[in-house]
Formats: C-alpha cells, sequence, structure tokens
C-alpha cells in the first residue's frame, strides 16, 4: 500500500510546509529500497515538501490513479525490478502530462544522461545526495 506523508505524519495528504515564499509541492518518490526511500523521504519532507512514497512502478501508478492527490513532481529510481523508472514515467507522463520528472541514479549521472538512457526525460541526479541538493534541485525543477 502506497505511504502518504504530510504535516500531520503518514497517510496526511497536507503539505509539511512552505518555502520562504509560499510555495510548496507534492512529490511521487519511487525508489524500490525501503531503507534508501525513507531517508529520501525525511529530506523532502525536512525541505517543506509533501511526499508520496511507492516501493515499484506498479505502486505508484496505483497511487496516481487514485487521483485524490496532485502530484507535482515524479523523483525515480531508473533501476527498479519489473518497472524501470524510464517506463515509470513515461506512463504516467501520459496519465499527467504536466507532471514533472526527476531521476535519480547510483550509476554516474553523466553516462546515464549521454547514453539517451532517460529518453525524453533529461533531468538527472546522482546518489549519494545530501538533503539541500535534492530539495534545491526538485525546488528548481518544480518553480524555475
Amino acid at each position: 500500500m502506497p505511504r502518504l506523508h504530510g504535516k500531520d505524519g503518514p497517510d496526511t495528504m497536507e503539505p509539511v510546509e512552505r518555502d520562504k515564499d509560499g510555495r510548496s509541492g507534492t512529490i511521487l518518490l519511487v525508489e524500490d529500497s525501503d531503507v534508501v526511500r525513507a531517508v529520501i523521504a525525511n529530506m523532502l519532507e525536512n525541505g517543506g515538501l509533501t511526499v508520496l512514497q511507492a516501493s515499484g512502478g506498479k505502486e505508484a501508478l496505483a497511487l496516481s490513479r487514485r487521483g485524490d492527490a496532485s502530484i507535482d513532481l515524479l523523483l525515480t529510481d531508473i533501476v527498479m525490478p519489473e518497472m524501470s523508472g524510464v517506463e515509470l514515467a513515461d506512463r504516467l507522463v501520459r496519465e499527467r502530462p504536466d507532471v514533472r520528472i526527476l531521476f535519480m541514479t547510483g550509476y554516474a549521472e553523466e553516462v546515464v544522461v549521454n547514453e539517451g538512457i532517460l529518453g525524453k526525460h533529461g533531468e538527472c541526479i546522482g546518489k549519494p545526495f545530501t538533503g539541500e541538493q535534492i530539495t534545491k534541485r526538485v525546488r528548481k525543477i518544480l518553480f524555475p
């Protein structure tokens, strides 16, 4: 079951807090490692973002299709069992054309981008990253 996190804890949809300009966003975080997903979710929540969590592509699509939450950005690992992050992004964009995409990878970020692995979605951040790095990158995409 997808986990929803907001300022009041698990299974809430209210944004954690807004930045100094009053902006917030909802991130659909997809990562197959429970520990890594929890750490990244905590980083984003501490940065004032609402995080919806899924352990894989099928769970993420099911969460998106529930329709009770806006999703501003998909933050997904590229390499996952059953469905790659790129396939997930392609499918999610067909259902939610306005969603922005940011991939994560433990591989060399330059190789992933240069090899064209991301398809038409060109944003990628290499793991590991700090809370400040991921929050800054997400906010730059959401609020250019």
